[in-house]
C-alpha cells in the first residue's frame, strides 16, 4: 500500500468517526441521542468533524517537520513538501465545500 493511500485511508476514517460523534449516531447509523439534543444540522456536524481532521492533519504535519531536525535530507524535505502541499489542497476542499453547500442550503432555503 502507498502512502497516497495510506494518508487518504487514514483521512476518510478519520472524517467518519468524527461525523458519527458529532452527529451523534452510532456506527450502525442508529441515534445516540434524544430528540433535544444538538443543533445546528448536518453542515455544523460536517464542519466540526471537518475542523477537528484539519487540526490533527496539522499537527502530524507540525511533527513530521520537528522531527527532520536542523539539517533536513533532500528526501525528507521533499516528503514535507509534498504533505504541505497535499494539507493545503485539503483544506482549500474543504473550503470550497464548506462555501457551495452554504451557498446551496441558503438558495433552497429562499426557495421555500
Amino acid at each position: 500500500m502507498s502512502n497516497d493511500t495510506n494518508w487518504t485511508q487514514w483521512i476518510v476514517t478519520q472524517q467518519t468517526r468524527d461525523i458519527r460523534e458529532t452527529d451523534g449516531t452510532s456506527e450502525s447509523g442508529t441515534s445516540r441521542r434524544g430528540a433535544s439534543a444538538g443543533a445546528g444540522g448536518w453542515l455544523v456536524a460536517f464542519a466540526t468533524a471537518m475542523g477537528k481532521l484539519i487540526e490533527r492533519v496539522g499537527d502530524a504535519l507540525m511533527q513530521k517537520a520537528e522531527s527532520i531536525g536542523d539539517k533536513p535530507s533532500a528526501a525528507d524535505s521533499t516528503e514535507l513538501t509534498v504533505q504541505s502541499q497535499m494539507y493545503s489542497m485539503f483544506l482549500n476542499a474543504v473550503s470550497t465545500a464548506l462555501k457551495s453547500m452554504g451557498e446551496a442550503q441558503a438558495a433552497m432555503a429562499r426557495k421555500q
